[in-house]
Parts: structure tokens; sequence; C-alpha cells
């Protein structure tokens, strides 16, 4: 993958740390893969708000710097950070494929028109 990716991970011990990177890295090659050409920068931030004390209080925040200039925020909550961080992954591929979506170049006409229709000959025998 060729994004570059930075992470920032608050509250875990140093070999959780590594190990959620790694995860992070794996999970966000398969999200972002189809739209690598549309994203420059990718940063991740992993919080754990209630400390060791558990709940759902994993929190996973990602910030996709595109390439025309723009981004994209999305973040996901969950008791473990391993599942937030599927979320989010999840959250932002689908918001990537919506901003793909909203600048395609779409070249067919309306559904249901063909040429002969559009231009009005109808052929009867």
């Amino acid at each position: 993958m060729d994004t570059r990716i930075q992470f920032f991970v608050r509250g875990a011990r140093s070999e959780t740390t590594d190990a959620l990177r790694e995860y992070a890295i794996r999970r966000l090659s398969f999200a972002v893969k189809r739209f690598t050409h549309r994203v420059r920068q990718l940063t991740v931030r992993l919080v754990d708000e209630n400390g060791p004390r558990r709940g759902v209080d994993a929190r996973c925040s990602i910030t996709a710097d595109l390439v025309d200039g723009g981004q994209l925020f999305v973040e996901a909550t969950a008791a473990r950070p391993f599942a937030a961080i599927t979320l989010a992954a999840g959250r932002l591929s689908e918001a990537l494929r919506r901003e793909a979506d909203r600048h395609a170049v779409h070249r067919a006409g309306p559904a249901g028109t063909s040429a002969h229709r559009a231009e009005g000959r109808l052929r009867v025998s």
C-alpha cells in the first residue's frame, strides 16, 4: 500500500500498540485497496476513553486526506479496540465509495431510453 499511515494510540501498552498498529494497517489496506489512487494519507487515532475499567470505550477515528485536497473523517466506538478499528475501516471504505460515486462521470443517458426513442424515430410495421 503506497498510502502513508500515521498511527496514534492513547491508553495502551507498547506491545499492545504494535499489535494494534499491524492490525490497523492490514484492515485499512483491505478497506482502501480500490481507492489508493484517491488517498494521500491516513491518520488513525485509537483512544481508550475509560482506561482499564472496560465498557464500550475504545474509539477509533480515521482521517483520510484525499489527493484532490478534500478530507474524510470517520469514527467508531466498540468494547474492544480491534473491533473499533474494523468498524471504522468499514465506514471509511463506504465513505470513499460514496465520494468516488459523487465524482464519477456517468456517460449513459437516463435509464430506459435508447438512441431511437430519444430521437423520436419509432418504426411501426
